[in-house]
């Protein structure tokens, strides 16, 4: 089985960062420097996604935890940004005894809503886009980096960096788009796993892909999760605020 491009810096425990959907590893660059003073930081481009973009596989969950597990430390932190946060939470479901941590920005166990799960995305929301995407990938990507900002604080820099991180292999578009089919399917609620462990999350106050109420619903059915929400952000926190990232970071790993 082929590996998942990775990048490690730094010395210290380590922490894994995966990257959310249509992006890359390079999402995380703004925050490197900073983490690799206290851990090694692994920053993993997931299945069909920046350096992975070539990466044969079925597209399926138990293959997708196979190969991060292939490619990570025997135990680490993770922190997962959106569908990078449901991949932690599977990996995590499979191999608990792997995870120091689990922390999640804008992630949530299940991210299309239903009448229990009434916070989620729209399921036909999704769908049309994914539709869009199949028609019009690149212009379908820029308009999902433009909803990531939409009345947040610094949206232009944070949409420059969006821009920037883009998985955009020309030939590879259509690889990516398992994705969207995790984000469709995947339903974690009923883990015992996840209940019991400490998770952290982080969310944008005014996140307009993943509203922060599931979030905050995801705190009522997970006993030892707790949420920080940041207030003026948008989808992706750990850009437009990195202090505020930073030190939730550091509260969530040192905290007793």
């Amino acid at each position: 089985m082929a590996e998942l491009h990775s990048l490690k810096t730094g010395k210290g425990p380590d922490l894994v960062l995966l990257h959310g959907w249509g992006s890359s590893s390079k999402i995380w660059q703004p925050c490197v420097g900073q983490l690799s003073r206290d851990f090694r930081v692994w920053c993993v481009d997931l299945p069909g996604h920046g350096g992975s973009h070539a990466i044969k596989w079925d597209y399926g969950t138990e293959q997708g935890v196979e190969m991060l597990a292939k490619c990570l430390p025997q135990t680490c932190t993770i922190i997962g940004w959106s569908l990078g946060g449901l991949l932690a939470q599977l990996f995590t479901k499979q191999l608990p005894h792997r995870v120091a941590r689990m922390m999640l920005v804008a992630s949530a166990p299940k991210f299309v809503a239903d009448p229990q799960w009434p916070d989620g995305m729209r399921m036909d929301n999704l769908k049309d886009f994914s539709q869009q995407y199949v028609h019009a990938p690149q212009r379908t990507l820029k308009k999902f980096c433009a909803l990531q900002v939409v009345n947040t604080e610094s949206a232009r820099r944070t949409l420059e960096l969006l821009n920037t991180a883009l998985s955009n292999q020309q030939r590879h578009l259509e690889k990516i788009t398992w994705g969207l089919q995790w984000l469709q399917q995947t339903d974690v609620r009923a883990d015992t796993i996840l209940h019991s462990l400490p998770v952290r999350l982080l969310h944008g106050g005014k996140d307009q892909v993943l509203p922060v109420n599931t979030a905050k619903r995801t705190i009522t059915i997970w006993e030892n999760a707790r949420l920080e929400i940041v207030s003026g952000a948008g989808h992706a926190p750990f850009i437009s605020h990195p202090n505020h990232f930073l030190r939730w970071v550091d509260r969530s790993i040192n905290i007793n």
